[in-house]
């Protein structure tokens, strides 16, 4: 628990650092650096920095007593260690990749799979790289790190093939796709009714949509700009016209119970939601506990017009069908599975890995596989993004999901372009999506990078201030 500072702890943690700066900018103080450079190893001021460094420490958070303030220090090195994922594809990650959708298009079969990548094998099938968000802010670093990975990797794919295409015969298309999730509920248009709580989506609410719309409209076109990728946006509607949606939409109808408490561990309900028709109702219920269920059929619930149903049967209304987070990621990957024409990878942030994945998606997925026959043997192609974190480790998030005023220091500290693009543009121009662009870059060259938790805030931070720094690295040192 943090105590408000009174003014004489203040004064007192003030004269102790001046103390300790004071022996900084005499003429002795030129002398011992003239000494320590010749002797690095034993340097003059280490016993000073032993003191500045807690002095420091004790007067920041005396400075603003409603929102105390702390110090951390780092050396400038950056590591990226081996390990795991890191190691398996420090090497390269595009090979890999590239081998993994040729074996897609390859008879069943161990002694027909692709074991090494070359021109005669490369995958003939267009390549779509997949990433999405929701459009209910201006989009932050870690949303667009994501972005500028998926351009990126489609570029690296595509150069991969022209480099070893000797013959100039056409390889496969590779495109970005971008996801909308525009059912994301508006923020205080939703209600609660005896517990159960309903909610309007962006697509719903008249305006809300567009908000922040003109920001991620620039980023992609500039992305693809400068990636050469070309890109197409889809939204909820477009991913629930899929023919073969209703199918799969049946089938975890028919499983609602075991995939509910599968998908949904907190409602052990299928997270399935359609909004109210009735013109300026559009409230749905969010977890899908009151949902109704018959053949081919699914009744909602709306707190002020009753029940209101979709037929299965009837495309028209299955577009109007709204999903959680987890049960459009089955769907997803589902479709992806089942798509013979085209290749996805999928781009999505590294919070999604580990045991979110294992038991919300692919325990799932193996269990539709077995036990409809489908896509045997098959597993989606994921990557994962670093996230971008603060000082705990916690990812950066938008500001809707964090109290009010939690990161109001990120002004103060001069990393509040960070939290918004349309923040990252009036601080930074151009130049802060373009500096972000080349850093995700390197990641993509040198896989080691990608294979990690997070990105800190300080560092991307170093990276937009890299000026004057040709390589653009925005740190003091790496190895």
């Amino acid at each position: 628990m943090v105590t408000h500072p009174c003014p004489t702890r203040r004064a007192a943690a003030a004269r102790h650092l001046i103390e300790l700066l004071e022996p900084l900018v005499s003429n002795e103080s030129d002398q011992k650096e003239q000494q320590g450079r010749s002797n690095p190893h034993n340097h003059p001021y280490d016993h000073h920095i032993h003191g500045l460094i807690p002095a420091i420490k004790a007067l920041l958070p005396t400075l603003h007593a409603d929102r105390p303030l702390f110090a951390a220090f780092h050396d400038g090195q950056v590591h990226d260690p081996l390990g795991a994922g890191a190691y398996a594809f420090c090497n390269d990650l595009i090979g890999p990749l590239l081998l993994s959708l040729a074996n897609d298009e390859s008879p069943k079969g161990n002694e027909d799979m692709v074991r090494a990548i070359t021109p005669a094998t490369f995958p003939t099938r267009p390549i779509i790289v997949h990433a999405g968000a929701q459009p209910n802010n201006s989009p932050h670093a870690g949303t667009l790190v994501v972005f500028c990975y998926a351009f990126s990797l489609a570029r690296a794919l595509l150069a991969r093939v022209q480099q070893a295409n000797s013959q100039n015969a056409p390889g496969p298309k590779i495109s970005v796709e971008i996801t909308f999730v525009d059912t994301a509920p508006v923020e205080n248009e939703g209600c609660q009714v005896d517990g159960v709580r309903f909610q309007r989506s962006h697509r719903d609410t008249p305006g809300a949509l567009a908000t922040h719309m003109a920001d991620y409209s620039e980023v992609l076109r500039l992305l693809s700009a400068w990636s050469g990728i070309p890109f197409r946006t889809t939204f909820q509607a477009d991913f629930f016209a899929h023919p073969a949606v209703p199918s799969l939409l049946a089938y975890l109808v028919d499983r609602r119970g075991r995939l509910g408490a599968q998908l949904s561990p907190k409602s052990h309900a299928l997270a399935l939601r359609a909004a109210c028709p009735v013109p300026s109702c559009a409230l749905a219920e969010k977890h899908g506990l009151l949902n109704q269920y018959a053949p081919g059929h699914i009744s909602f619930y709306c707190p002020h017009h009753g029940y209101h149903g979709i037929s299965l049967s009837q495309p028209d209304e299955v577009v109007r069908l709204e999903a959680n987070a987890p049960a459009r990621n089955l769907i997803r990957s589902m479709l992806h599975l089942l798509d013979q024409d085209t290749h996805h990878v999928r781009i999505t942030g590294a919070d999604y890995a580990g045991t979110y994945q294992e038991a919300l998606l692919y325990r799932p997925l193996a269990e539709w596989s077995a036990s409809t026959g489908l896509a045997t043997g098959r597993t989606p192609h994921i990557l994962y993004a670093p996230q971008v974190v603060d000082w705990s480790g916690a990812k950066l998030s938008k500001q809707l999901y964090v109290r009010e005023g939690g990161y109001a220091a990120m002004e103060l500290l001069g990393t509040d372009g960070l939290r918004s693009y349309a923040r990252l543009k009036s601080r930074f121009g151009d130049e802060g999506l373009v500096r972000i662009w080349s850093e995700v870059e390197k990641w993509v060259a040198d896989p080691r990078k990608l294979f990690r938790a997070g990105f800190s805030v300080e560092y991307m931070q170093a990276v937009l201030d890299a000026e004057g720094n040709g390589d653009g690295k925005g740190v003091v040192s790496s190895n």
